[in-house]
């Protein structure tokens, strides 16, 4: 039974690749925790009762899309106590999914010590959330250094950095709610200003000032306050990171890189300013109250990001392997010629030819 179950061991290992394996084992707790609570993982920002899981699954989706070179550069040390590490660590996460996902005693302790060490008692999710996170990141980060060596965190950089950024925004968002933190409110103008430009060029009474948004709607009047996690720009400061991460890590010369990364940047800044003007636009024409407003911005949620990071990284690997593939026919071209051109005649065959 034994030699058995070593020899189905072996050949599992064989089957799966060490990145394969720790792409399985970081989503199984996710996936435990969606089945548990799958109502929780909407694609937007937690707050006032409303949680946001779904970006542990852009947590994933990055780390997939990071695995594709790590696989190839990076071994793993599958002996037998780094082997009995990563599953300690995957019954860890599993206990905290668990219990997260099913214990109303666990979540309202989790509560009573964000709130205890000062959290914002309405907007108590984001703590939730940030310490979701923050598992996350421990957990994505100790086992990649479990299975592989500390050098192998920089092929995983991106989901780490990404899930830090939630984090941090969750943790700021918790104790410093509204428009507390100057900085961060400044884009949160700067968005309003940018849907009232829009709206007047396309001629709509949609009017942004400073942080009150507008809306003389055919079927109602919102004047909405608007304030930082509400018109995503953390989610616009986190992917614009994200995107300058992915263009540094392309085999590409600086300038293409810089280029990248602007193009990456600018386009989920002009996105992010696409989603409220989309969303200004439904309570102008459609909403008949301000809960149908509401349903519709937690529908829209964070879901254009991810489709924007998609399409960007399509067309960005589509133009890559387009210039190498040139640069390949290029180089065989040329060593053609090279093989095929007859040599220049020596000796007194090339006196014979001269005279």
């Amino acid at each position: 039974m034994r030699f058995a179950l070593g020899q189905l061991e072996a050949e599992l290992l064989r089957r799966l690749r060490s990145a394969d394996i720790l792409l399985i084992l970081s989503a199984l707790p996710v996936l435990v925790l969606f089945a548990l609570a799958p109502q929780t993982f909407e694609l937007s920002w937690a707050g006032f009762g409303k949680l946001g899981r779904g970006g542990l699954f852009f947590v994933l989706f990055f780390l997939a899309f990071e695995l594709w070179d790590f696989r190839k550069t990076n071994k793993p040390r599958l002996d037998r106590v780094h082997k009995a590490f990563a599953i300690l660590l995957l019954l860890l996460a599993l206990i905290y999914a668990g219990e997260v996902g099913a214990s109303v005693s666990f979540v309202n302790f989790i509560y009573s010590v964000g709130k205890n060490l000062g959290a914002a008692g309405d907007v108590s999710t984001s703590w939730l959330m940030a310490i979701d996170y923050v598992m996350m990141t421990l957990y994505l980060l100790t086992l990649t250094l479990a299975l592989f060596a500390a050098r192998a965190v920089r092929g995983v950089i991106t989901p780490i950095i990404f899930s830090i950024g939630m984090f941090v925004f969750y943790c700021i968002d918790a104790f410093f709610p509204y428009g507390s933190i100057g900085p961060l409110q400044f884009w949160a103008n700067f968005i309003v200003s940018a849907v009232g430009v829009l709206s007047k060029v396309v001629g709509l009474p949609i009017y942004g000032l400073s942080n009150t948004l507008t809306i003389v709607g055919i079927h109602g009047f919102y004047r909405l306050a608007v304030y930082w996690p509400s018109v995503g720009v953390q989610s616009m400061l986190i992917y614009s990171l994200v995107m300058i991460l992915l263009a540094a890590k392309l085999d590409s010369p600086m300038k293409r890189k810089l280029i990248y990364a602007s193009v990456g940047v600018i386009g989920t800044i002009f996105l992010n300013v696409l989603r409220i003007f989309i969303i200004a636009y439904y309570g102008y024409a459609y909403a008949y109250s301000g809960q149908e407003l509401d349903a519709f911005h937690n529908s829209l949620g964070e879901i254009l990001f991810p489709i924007w990071i998609v399409i960007f990284l399509a067309i960005v690997l589509q133009v890559e392997g387009r210039r190498i593939r040139i640069g390949r026919r290029k180089v065989a071209g040329e060593s053609s010629r090279h093989t095929t051109s007859p040599p220049e005649p020596t000796g007194r065959l090339a006196r014979k030819k001269r005279s």
